[in-house]
Parts: C-alpha cells; sequence; structure tokens
C-alpha cells in the first residue's frame, strides 16, 4: 500500500535566524493580509515570503525561487546531510482557551510518500478541491522546485505499533523546539538510526492513508510529476514522484476536529419563526438558556452523541432552540449510511438546502453562508445583527472521517477543521533528483 522513504530535508539554521520560532508560519491558506504583514514584520527570512510571495502576477513566484536560493547560498537554509524521518510534536490549546487551559499534544512524523492517484485508494481524500488553489500552488512549486509546506495524512495503527518508535524519539533532546506567536510549541527530532526508519517504514506498508489538510498540494504535486521528473529517471525513481507528508495516528488523542459552524447572511425575508415551522415535521425542536459558548459546547458535545443534532440561534433572542432530528425521518436521498450519520449532511440535505435554499453552490462561493470555529465567535456576530442566524455544529469524528473516505465517498464542504494546523518551515522537500531511498 503506502510506500513512504526517509529523505534529506532543506532546514533552517538556527545559527544564522536565532529563534526558529520567528521564522515559520502557519499553511498559506490560513494566513490573511494582517497576519502575513506580521510574519514579515518578525523576522526577514520568515518563510511566509517564499510561501505567500507578495504580487499580483505570475512574477511572485519567480521572486520567491530567487529568494529561496539566496537563503540556500547564504546558509540560511541547509539541506540535512543523509536521509532521515523527522518526528514532529505540536503542544497547543484550544482557540480561545485561557493561558491555564488545558495542552493538548499531537504526534507523528514526517515522511516522504510516493505519490499515488486517488483512484488506487492508496492515498485518500476527503474533500474535493478548487482550480484555483492548484494553480497557485502549482506555480509556486513549478518556480521553485521545492515543497515548502508539508501535507498532512492520517492512519490507521489501532494497536500503537508506530507510538513507541515515535515516543522513544521524543524522549531524547529535540533538533528544534520552538514556540510561535500563538503559543504553540513545535518541536522536531531528526531520526536517522536505520533500525526505527526501517521500522516506521515497516509499518506504512499495509496502510491506506487520509489526506486530512492539504487536498490542494496533493493534487498539484500529482500534476507536477510527469512535468518536472528528468528523463532520465523513469517514474517513481524521482523526487517529485514523492510527496512530503506529516502522518499521524488516526487514534492519537491530540488529533482534534474543531466544529465548523454556519452563520446565515444576506436571505431575503428571513424568519426564524417561520424556518422553525417549516422544520418541526423533522425536527425536534426546544428552547435551551445556554448563555455562553462554554455552555453551548457542552451541551453539543452531551446531546450530539446521542443523535443527529444542533443549535441555533439568532439576533434578538437570548435563548437558543435545540434541533433534534425524529427517529421517523427517512434519510435515503441522502447518500449512503456513512454520510447519513453526519449532522453537516442533515443540517444541509433537511434544513439549509429545502428550507432557505442554500445548495452546493451557494456553500463553494459563500453565497448567504460564513463560517466560524469559534463559539464565541458566532454568538458575537448574532447578537450585533451581523448574521441572520448561527448554526451550532458537532465537530465531525475522526472515525466518521474515515468511514467515509473509506467507503469512497467525499465529506460535504466544511466538514472538518484539523487543529492545529502544522508549521510551515519546519521540514521543506526538494524535488529535483532522484527519488528518497
Amino acid at each position: 500500500m503506502a510506500l513512504i522513504a526517509p529523505f534529506a530535508g532543506l532546514r533552517y539554521d538556527a545559527a544564522r535566524v536565532g529563534d526558529i520560532g520567528q521564522v515559520l508560519a502557519p499553511p498559506y491558506d490560513v494566513i490573511g493580509e494582517v497576519e502575513r504583514a506580521a510574519l514579515e514584520e518578525r523576522h526577514p527570512e520568515n518563510v511566509v515570503r517564499i510561501e505567500l510571495p507578495r504580487g499580483d502576477t505570475d512574477a511572485r513566484y519567480a521572486e520567491a525561487a530567487r529568494r529561496l536560493d539566496a537563503w540556500r547560498e547564504a546558509g540560511i537554509l541547509r539541506p540535512d546531510v543523509g536521509p532521515g524521518l523527522y518526528v514532529y510534536e505540536q503542544q497547543f490549546r484550544l482557540p480561545g482557551a485561557p493561558a491555564t487551559g488545558r495542552v493538548y499534544s499531537r504526534r507523528g512524523f514526517f515522511a516522504a510518500v510516493r505519490l499515488e492517484p486517488f483512484e488506487r485508494r492508496v492515498v485518500l481524500p476527503h474533500e474535493a478541491t478548487l482550480a484555483g488553489p492548484k494553480e497557485d500552488r502549482l506555480k509556486l512549486m513549478r518556480a521553485t522546485r521545492t515543497q515548502i509546506s508539508p501535507i498532512f495524512g492520517l492512519y490507521r495503527d489501532p494497536r500503537g505499533a508506530s507510538r513507541a518508535v515515535v515516543d522513544a524519539a521524543a524522549a531524547t533532546s529535540p533538533d528544534v523546539d520552538a514556540t510561535m506567536a500563538d503559543g504553540g510549541r513545535h518541536r522536531l527530532w531528526r531520526l536517522s538510526n536505520p533500525e526505527p526508519v526501517a521500522t516506521l517504514v515497516d509499518l506504512m506498508a499495509d496502510k491506506q492513508i487520509l489526506i486530512a489538510d492539504g487536498h490542494h498540494r496533493y493534487e498539484t504535486m500529482l500534476a507536477l510529476g510527469p512535468e518536472l521528473r528528468a528523463l532520465d529517471y523513469a517514474a517513481g525513481e524521482a523526487a517529485v514522484d514523492f510527496g512530503m507528508m506529516f502522518l499521524a495516528r488516526a487514534e492519537d488523542p491530540g488529533l482534534l476536529v474543531l466544529p465548523t459552524h454556519r452563520l446565515v447572511r444576506g436571505l431575503a425575508d428571513f424568519e426564524a419563526a417561520a424556518l422553525r415551522a417549516a422544520a418541526s415535521p423533522a425536527f425536534d425542536i426546544a428552547d435551551g438558556d445556554e448563555a455562553t459558548p462554554e455552555a453551548i459546547e457542552e451541551r453539543l458535545g452531551r446531546e450530539g452523541t446521542a443523535g443527529l443534532v444542533f443549535a441555533m440561534r439568532v439576533p434578538g433572542r437570548a435563548q437558543t432552540a435545540w434541533f433534534t432530528l425524529k427517529s421517523i425521518v427517512d434519510l435515503s436521498a441522502l447518500g449512503p449510511p456513512a454520510l447519513r450519520k453526519l449532522d453537516v449532511t442533515v443540517l444541509h440535505g433537511v434544513l439549509l438546502g429545502p428550507l432557505l435554499a442554500i445548495d452546493e453552490t451557494a456553500m463553494a462561493e459563500q453565497t448567504y453562508l460564513d463560517y466560524t470555529h469559534d463559539t464565541a465567535e458566532a454568538l458575537a456576530r448574532v447578537d450585533s445583527g451581523d448574521a441572520q442566524a448561527a448554526f451550532f455544529m458537532n465537530p465531525t469524528k475522526v472515525e466518521d472521517v474515515l468511514a467515509v473516505c473509506e467507503a469512497g465517498l467525499l465529506l460535504p464542504q466544511k466538514s472538518t477543521y484539523f487543529h492545529p494546523k502544522l508549521a510551515t518551515g519546519l521540514v521543506m522537500y526538494g524535488l529535483d533528483g532522484p527519488a528518497p531511498r
């Protein structure tokens, strides 16, 4: 099944840049203009300058490549001597949590993974992609010949065979110990000893890998392979036939999926009372007195385990309306069983689509819908009148994501948000030369 290999990563030299935490960045697709400016201000060699180069024309990709080459020549970025795998640990809190809140930990490892078309069922997608981001990533990787940010993959390992190797590496002194501006701590260990490397390579040989994050990068690299592969390398024998992925156990207790709440806005003639009446044949609807984000989240977590349930808040009402699907409702038109059990499928298939005419096109274009993972933000936008209604969702369970993908299906849009995002800049992967071994 999955073929992985150690590789010689391209990494920042702390002796040249100082605090590694100052040169790291989130993935390109979650960086807004304010954060990009802050990252550029934080350090002149912050990776955002090559991961998300400024400009409105294709010249920005050539500039990113020029800057990357200059950093290599100056020793700011250096390739490791010899191949290895890279154990990676993130320590983090939930968004909005106080400084004294619970600290979570997620571990896995970076590896070069043989790129496989999705139809071979070795690497599985869980969501559809858009053309625009793929074109952007294609131009950047074509210019730089480097994969700057990793793809995030999951694999099943219920017995924890890989955990022993990863934990043993993490028990030693890390090569990198960095804290980013959001307080997240990132530790990295280069694993070059042949025995643990071979153990992880062998363990992954019978695995499927689910893409948790980075679909656009993965599909871009599939398309880029035939273009960049040198003529003296056969298919499968070039570096560009592999991609850098962070691989984590699906059973890792630090693998968190945040809910993606829906905010309805801009609908003509929206009436909450009319919506409740129209929804009542399919849902038991009751008012609750939950006044805080924490209270809403606690009740969702409790009641969401027993059935398909979500909450709605509208401006001018202190109460939250709780919608619980009635057992008599026929969901067969919503797709196979693995999809029908998801709250997000029911919300869109039974309520938002039929009753508010918010269909897949509106979702893709974010017409009439906004999204947030922050319950407090959703409440604030409703209370301010910025949104006509907020629908508070349960997070999609990792097991449900796996079940959908292993059945050959895709999840509805905006179903998952794996938290936290991986740091960009810890390790990069060169696309020129022979395949890693």
